[in-house]
């Protein structure tokens, strides 16, 4: 490998590690501002911050994993190595920051209703899981630009492709997990309501994530792609992702303030979210289609 290949691996910890480190520091805060404020609690917020930090820096590990593959591929050029470095720091550094805001806001939470702790330390682990998810396409993503062995500009626009829409989904992804920690520890009696809501926007979010995915490996399966092409590609996927996650989330967060606001009406108000989700939806599936028909 020459030395310029170095940029890959140093981009694949560098951007993870940066996120991952202010999501710790945020998190470690949050912890002891709540051991401040209820010091009988003390052991309870401590063994839920130190869960929250081996939760956080898996996604560096990933991006140490891409480095230590980056620095022992054989025949792996400049872009190639940039590529995958971009795939799984981009998806790291989504992943670290926001799952370390996550956690912060359960704490703040359970320290709110001390009654229903363990359920939101419950739901904070599955939240964190599901933002989790973005951090794993990126690092198959980036296995696959090594697996191959190659030198190919286009590789970079499959890593971008993942690695922004990997930011963007666990952005909207923390954000509506910290809405629904919120409301829940507002009305404990419509936690499980609530959390339906949360998993199934977190589904439909997740569509957008899953469409780069496809992008990315059809950029990096065509023999003979221009730059260009994979340019257009990865710009059509990646922008109408962002914009359909952004909308969203939005929408979801006001049907949530809303449905806090009048129990009565939560079966019609989350009728109508879903149906408002799924018409913003269409815009990601016409990113999907232009995407593919660059490539064909």
């Amino acid at each position: 490998m020459d030395f310029v290949n170095y940029i890959g691996p140093g981009l694949a910890v560098g951007l993870a590690w940066i996120w991952v480190a202010i999501g710790q520091w945020i998190l470690a805060k949050r912890s002891m501002e709540v051991i401040w404020k209820t010091p009988s609690d003390a052991t309870f917020y401590l063994t839920v911050t130190i869960l929250g930090i081996a939760l956080v820096e898996s996604a560096v590990i990933y991006g140490l994993v891409v480095a230590f593959q980056l620095l022992g591929a054989e025949g792996i050029g400049l872009f190639s190595s940039i590529a995958a470095g971009l795939a799984i720091g981009l998806t790291g550094l989504g992943a670290g920051w926001w799952e370390g805001m996550l956690i912060a806001w359960a704490l703040s939470a359970m320290n709110r209703n001390p009654s229903i702790k363990w359920k939101i330390m419950t739901f904070m682990v599955l939240f964190v899981a599901l933002v989790e998810v973005t951090a794993i396409y990126g690092l198959i993503i980036a296995f696959k630009i090594i697996g191959e062995g190659t030198e190919n500009i286009v590789h970079v626009w499959a890593g971008l492709a993942i690695g922004l829409a990997g930011v963007g989904v666990a952005i909207w992804r923390w954000y509506l997990s910290e809405k629904a920690l919120k409301v829940m520890g507002q009305n404990p009696r419509m936690i499980s309501f609530f959390l339906t809501v949360s998993i199934l926007w977190v589904a439909l979010v997740e569509s957008a994530a899953i469409y780069a995915l496809i992008v990315a490996f059809q950029i990096l399966s065509i023999e003979g792609l221009s730059a260009f092409a994979s340019i257009g590609a990865g710009l059509a996927i990646g922008l109408t992702g962002l914009g359909a996650g952004i909308w969203e989330w939005l929408l979801v967060k006001g049907a949530m303030d809303s449905i806090n606001r009048s129990p009565e009406s939560k079966w019609k108000i989350m009728a109508f979210m879903v149906l408002f989700v799924a018409l913003i939806e269409v815009v990601a599936i016409y990113g999907l289609i232009i995407a593919f028909k660059v490539l064909g």
